[in-house]
């Protein structure tokens, strides 16, 4: 037998877990990428955006915009589709971001608003969420790979190494290499996480091949500046200085000492 203060307790409990229902009655809406945040200048990146309406409702019509900024504000035409779409249970919207052919930092923008009925009452929504993409120019590691050999080479797997590092996913299939013949081992690597200057790399496999010359050579590239750029700059430099010093030399007006002196 519940006693009266048992009765009142339970009616407490009760209508704090009440309470606690009414308010989580709330959207949850974010917007995360599927597989990172990079991709290289004119590929494509997907996002998923999920729209929760955390409590009962009997219908739902909310509806979505989804954009691109660059990093000025401005929005990038086309880049995100679907741009519109709606909302009519709880569920998660995929949205492909075709990145530009400038490399940068963009912003994936989603934009919601709409009503979600609970009972008889309509409840109006909205809200926003965005997320970055690093649109990055790939870094092209190449191995021209050489078969020494008598026989055709059916297929070789070469990855590379960057700086000493492994490069993550990065095994390229080189096959049908005849005898003497040279093929190219391509792969582009999409990537932030390099610093700006001279970086090396070369290809490697785990196969031993004695007639094949073209892996374990290391090869150089840069990012954001080479030594012929510097050079050129430096040549430039020099130039300007030279023709500032020849204008000056030039123009340097020529002191008059006094009349010379006339015959006797």
């Amino acid at each position: 037998m519940i006693s009266v203060m048992g009765v009142i307790s339970l009616l407490m409990v009760a209508g704090v877990c009440l309470a606690t229902a009414d308010d989580s009655d709330a959207e949850y809406f974010n917007v995360t990428p599927v597989d990172g945040y990079t991709v290289k200048t004119g590929g494509a990146i997907s996002y998923e955006a999920p729209f929760y309406y955390e409590g009962s409702f009997s219908s739902m019509s909310v509806a979505f915009t989804a954009y691109l900024l660059n990093s000025g504000g401005e929005k990038m035409t086309g880049a995100a589709s679907p741009s519109t779409g709606t909302y009519t249970a709880n569920g998660t919207k995929t949205i492909r971001v075709t990145a530009p052919d400038t490399a940068g930092t963009y912003k994936l923008v989603v934009e919601y608003s709409g009503t979600v009925t609970v009972g008889t009452e309509e409840i109006e929504v909205s809200g926003s969420s965005h997320a970055s993409v690093k649109v990055v120019a790939p870094v092209t590691l190449k191995a021209e790979i050489t078969n020494n050999g008598n026989v055709t080479l059916s297929s070789l797997t070469v990855s590379f190494i960057v700086d000493g590092k492994a490069v993550p996913d990065s095994e390229t299939a080189v096959s049908d290499i005849a005898p003497g013949e040279t093929k190219t081992a391509t792969f582009e690597w999409v990537t932030d996480s390099l610093s700006s200057g001279k970086h090396t790399y070369k290809a490697v496999s785990e196969t031993s091949m004695v007639t094949v010359t073209g892996l374990n050579q290391e090869s150089v590239f840069y990012i954001g500046h080479d030594d012929y750029q510097i050079a050129t700059v430096l040549v430039a430099l020099l130039f300007v200085i030279l023709v500032i010093l020849l204008i000056y030399i030039y123009r340097k007006p020529v002191k008059n000492f006094g009349k010379p002196k006339g015959r006797r």
